[in-house]
Protein backbone atom coordinates (compact mmCIF):
# COMPACT_ATOMS: atom_id res chain seq x y z
CA UNK A 1 0.00 0.00 0.00
CA UNK A 2 3.01 2.30 0.25
CA UNK A 3 2.01 5.85 1.12
CA UNK A 4 -0.95 7.24 3.04
CA UNK A 5 -1.89 10.61 1.56
CA UNK A 6 -5.62 10.51 0.85
CA UNK A 7 -7.20 12.19 3.86
CA UNK A 8 -5.68 14.64 6.33
CA UNK A 9 -6.88 14.07 9.91
CA UNK A 10 -9.08 16.66 11.58
CA UNK A 11 -6.98 16.35 14.74
CA UNK A 12 -3.66 14.67 15.58
CA UNK A 13 -2.87 14.17 19.27
CA UNK A 14 0.65 13.03 20.20
CA UNK A 15 0.69 10.37 22.90
CA UNK A 16 3.34 10.33 25.63
CA UNK A 17 6.65 8.84 24.42
CA UNK A 18 6.86 5.22 25.56
CA UNK A 19 9.78 2.95 26.31
CA UNK A 20 9.10 -0.76 25.94
CA UNK A 21 10.43 -1.97 29.28
CA UNK A 22 9.91 -5.46 30.67
CA UNK A 23 10.07 -5.82 34.46
CA UNK A 24 10.83 -9.26 35.92
CA UNK A 25 11.82 -10.50 39.35
CA UNK A 26 14.97 -12.50 39.98
CA UNK A 27 15.29 -15.31 42.49
CA UNK A 28 16.45 -12.81 45.10
CA UNK A 29 13.11 -10.94 44.64
CA UNK A 30 14.86 -7.93 43.12
CA UNK A 31 13.34 -6.35 40.05
CA UNK A 32 15.21 -6.58 36.79
CA UNK A 33 14.45 -4.10 33.96
CA UNK A 34 14.98 -4.79 30.27
CA UNK A 35 14.31 -1.94 27.84
CA UNK A 36 13.51 -3.32 24.38
CA UNK A 37 13.53 0.06 22.61
CA UNK A 38 16.94 1.15 23.91
CA UNK A 39 17.28 4.88 24.54
CA UNK A 40 14.87 5.75 21.71
CA UNK A 41 11.25 6.27 22.76
CA UNK A 42 8.34 4.97 20.72
CA UNK A 43 6.13 7.82 19.45
CA UNK A 44 2.43 7.30 18.81
CA UNK A 45 -0.17 9.71 17.45
CA UNK A 46 -3.96 9.45 17.76
CA UNK A 47 -5.52 10.53 14.46
CA UNK A 48 -9.16 11.62 14.37
CA UNK A 49 -11.40 12.44 11.43
CA UNK A 50 -14.79 14.14 11.77
CA UNK A 51 -17.49 14.33 9.08
CA UNK A 52 -15.65 12.34 6.39
CA UNK A 53 -17.36 11.73 3.07
CA UNK A 54 -18.05 8.18 1.90
CA UNK A 55 -15.07 8.48 -0.49
CA UNK A 56 -12.66 9.66 2.24
CA UNK A 57 -13.84 6.97 4.65
CA UNK A 58 -13.51 4.32 1.94
CA UNK A 59 -9.94 5.43 1.24
CA UNK A 60 -9.01 5.24 4.95
CA UNK A 61 -10.67 1.84 5.41
CA UNK A 62 -9.10 0.38 2.26
CA UNK A 63 -5.66 1.63 3.30
CA UNK A 64 -6.11 0.08 6.75
CA UNK A 65 -7.08 -3.24 5.17
CA UNK A 66 -4.27 -2.97 2.60
CA UNK A 67 -1.60 -2.68 5.28
CA UNK A 68 -3.16 -5.60 7.14
CA UNK A 69 -4.40 -3.44 10.00
CA UNK A 70 -0.91 -2.58 11.17
CA UNK A 71 1.20 -5.41 9.85
CA UNK A 72 2.84 -3.47 7.01
CA UNK A 73 4.95 -0.32 7.31
CA UNK A 74 4.05 2.74 5.18
CA UNK A 75 4.84 6.45 4.83
CA UNK A 76 2.28 8.91 6.20
CA UNK A 77 2.48 11.94 3.90
CA UNK A 78 -0.57 13.99 4.95
CA UNK A 79 0.84 15.03 8.34
CA UNK A 80 -0.62 18.37 9.52
CA UNK A 81 1.85 21.27 9.86
CA UNK A 82 1.40 21.53 13.64
CA UNK A 83 2.91 18.07 14.29
CA UNK A 84 6.58 17.91 15.39
CA UNK A 85 7.79 14.94 13.36
CA UNK A 86 11.50 15.45 14.11
CA UNK A 87 10.97 15.70 17.90
CA UNK A 88 13.09 18.84 18.18
CA UNK A 89 10.40 21.11 19.64
CA UNK A 90 9.47 22.76 16.33
CA UNK A 91 6.30 21.84 14.42
CA UNK A 92 7.15 20.83 10.86
CA UNK A 93 4.56 18.39 9.49
CA UNK A 94 7.12 16.22 7.68
CA UNK A 95 6.50 12.70 6.40
CA UNK A 96 6.68 9.85 8.90
CA UNK A 97 7.27 6.16 8.40
CA UNK A 98 5.48 3.66 10.61
CA UNK A 99 2.37 1.53 10.96
CA UNK A 100 -1.13 1.57 12.39
CA UNK A 101 -1.39 0.23 15.94
CA UNK A 102 -3.23 -3.07 15.82
CA UNK A 103 -6.67 -2.85 17.41
CA UNK A 104 -6.80 0.96 17.46
CA UNK A 105 -9.17 1.57 14.52
CA UNK A 106 -12.67 2.69 15.41
CA UNK A 107 -15.37 4.42 13.40
CA UNK A 108 -18.89 5.75 13.66
CA UNK A 109 -21.33 6.20 10.78
CA UNK A 110 -23.49 9.32 10.96
CA UNK A 111 -26.52 10.04 8.73
CA UNK A 112 -24.42 11.92 6.12
CA UNK A 113 -20.80 11.35 7.15
CA UNK A 114 -18.33 9.15 9.00
CA UNK A 115 -16.09 9.71 12.02
CA UNK A 116 -12.96 7.62 12.52
CA UNK A 117 -10.05 7.28 14.90
CA UNK A 118 -6.82 5.30 14.63
CA UNK A 119 -3.38 5.35 16.25
CA UNK A 120 -0.19 5.65 14.19
CA UNK A 121 3.14 4.40 15.61
CA UNK A 122 6.30 5.92 14.19
CA UNK A 123 8.98 3.45 13.15
CA UNK A 124 12.12 3.59 15.31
Amino acid sequence: MGDFTGVTPTLVTPESPAFHTIVTETESQKKQFLNLSGSTPVYQYRLQWKNMTDTEYGYLLNHFIGVQGGGVKFTWKSVPDYVDTTHDGTADGGNMEGRWVIGSFSSNTNPYSHDAEITFEEDI
